[in-house]
């Protein structure tokens, strides 16, 4: 009897190691589809579209994912090397696969940062469009606070 026993709750903390295992998908890195969705859903609620409206945005969304951040995960910091990867050796390592990289260039990231922001431009102006006048107010408001709680937190952090 206490085999049978011993061997069930055994078998029920295995059960349960492999179910917790398969469920994470925490590390997994989502989708531009994924992104898009998911940026939708939040700017439906938020800001109380239509689902016309809705069908727009998600169009919008598909097309301008992988453009500039869209709220997925951000690359983290790994084995102390802190923000910009080995800064003696100017090798980056990619959070999400361990992969290494050169940095880019002063020159790169200019015209990456430049490119980013005219496609954030072309967004809001597709945007506007979609949006009604109060709920693109809203829109714009919400950004703004959103710039601001960066500023302050990256100056703590540089503290």
């Amino acid at each position: 009897m206490k085999k049978i026993m011993f061997t069930m709750a055994v078998a029920l903390m295995m059960t349960g190691a492999v179910f917790a295992q398969s469920s994470n998908k925490q590390g997994e890195k989502p989708t531009q589809e994924q992104m898009a969705q998911r940026m939708t859903e939040r700017m439906v609620s938020a800001y109380g579209l239509s689902d016309a409206q809705k069908t727009e945005l998600l169009a919008l969304n598909r097309k301008y994912a992988g453009k500039f951040p869209m709220g997925g995960q951000r690359g983290g910091r790994r084995n102390g090397q802190g923000k910009n990867g080995n800064a003696q050796t100017g090798v980056k390592t990619d959070a999400q696969t361990g992969a290494t990289r050169q940095a880019m260039s002063q020159e790169e990231r200019t015209k990456r940062r430049q490119e980013m922001q005219a496609n954030r431009e072309a967004y809001t102006k597709e945007l506007k469009a979609i949006f009604t006048d109060a709920q693109y107010q809203k829109y714009t408001e919400n950004e703004k606070n959103r710039r601001q709680q960066r500023r302050e937190r990256s100056s703590v952090n540089k503290e």
